[in-house]
């Protein structure tokens, strides 16, 4: 009998336990086993514990951002025993009419790790190789783990192009708009950004030189030539509408459920581009490993704590303060 292992448990929103389980001894010929290293803890695995989400399914194991090492694999399976790989949150079919475009980003069969089925937070996980990527050589992990956070603006800021010198705004600094903010510095682009939480502006600050900052009430006539929209607010995205520049381009990164007011006119006699974005597909997530492993591309502050297993709940309790960006779990330190 293998040795149990650790998971956390979401009886209902707002109950999380860590509990021991019984680790799967056989796997599919297209499946692999991972150790996990990290998990980091997304905006929607707060969402879920917040009971904000209708359509999540309990009880669940939550989680989908996870970095492990493969130690075990199918027959099937394309990855070597030892191989580290990062996390897909969705799963897709492949076979929809979107999937067959290669836009599986959008499958309209997908289902979402630690939402609609079992996530990966626990110390082994088994996965379906169609839904991890593996991690170039030599990258460190606390960089490795931010892939698929990451991949998500790497998508996003495909729909534009951003040369240096350019103006650019990101509304929200969690890790998304920090991570938009990182790479947008990158391209060169002259940056600013908002957020209603002083800290989380420092900290995109602290990204790259010359990064201004602006309290979202302290707004005048600002305007932009790009505007990442990471917040996922109601008020958010309607300033975010107001802050682009004639002919200029809006992408929408953050999520809400609220109703919105659309300035039609504006958009129209302006001619201004917007662009829904989410999540990405595996090229983007190849492309975000590539920008990781370059030494000049600045993203460490964007991870502000890695803490055991053992302090789940301090974990997701740091989380939910709006005073940290990325906050991830050692699943390897208990």
């Amino acid at each position: 009998m293998l040795a149990k292992k650790l998971e956390l448990y979401m009886a209902k929103p707002g109950d999380l336990t860590i509990k021991e389980y019984q680790p799967v001894q056989e796997i599919g010929d297209n499946e692999v086993k991972l150790e996990v290293i990290y998990g980091g803890i997304c905006g929607s695995d707060l969402s879920v514990y917040k009971g904000k989400l209708p359509y999540a399914q309990f009880p669940c194991r939550p989680g989908h951002e996870i970095l492990g090492t493969v130690i075990a694999a199918g027959k099937n399976a394309p990855y070597k025993v030892g191989t580290k790989v990062a996390s897909f949150p969705n799963t897709y079919c492949g076979e929809c009419e979107f999937c067959r475009q290669g836009k599986t980003n959008i499958c309209k069969n997908k289902k979402s790790f630690g939402v609609t089925i079992n996530g990966l937070f626990a110390q082994e996980i088994v996965i379906d190789a169609e839904f991890v990527v593996p991690v170039p050589a030599g990258l460190p992990d606390e960089r490795a783990v931010l892939a698929e956070p990451f991949a998500v603006i790497v998508h996003a800021l495909k729909k534009v192009s951003v040369s240096p010198g350019m103006s650019a705004a990101v509304v929200g600094c969690g890790t998304e708009g920090s991570l938009a903010a990182a790479l947008l510095l990158h391209r060169g682009a002259d940056l600013t950004v908002m957020d209603v939480n002083p800290v989380k502006m420092q900290i995109a600050q602290s990204l790259g030189k010359n990064v201004k900052t602006l309290h979202p009430n302290d707004v005048k006539d600002e305007m932009f030539d790009v505007v990442v929209e990471a917040a996922g607010t109601k008020a958010s995205v309607e300033q975010a509408f107001q802050l682009v520049k004639p002919g200029g381009t809006m992408i929408g990164v953050g999520i809400t459920s609220e109703n919105i007011s659309y300035p039609a006119i504006r958009i129209t006699r302006s001619e201004i581009t917007i662009h829904g974005s989410i999540i990405y597909v595996k090229k983007d997530f190849e492309d975000a490993f590539a920008l990781l492993s370059k030494p000049d591309f600045k993203v460490d502050p964007v991870i502000s704590k890695i803490v055991p297993l053992a302090a789940y709940h301090q974990a997701f309790s740091d989380a939910l303060s709006g005073n940290f960006v990325k906050v991830v779990l050692d699943f390897k330190q208990t």
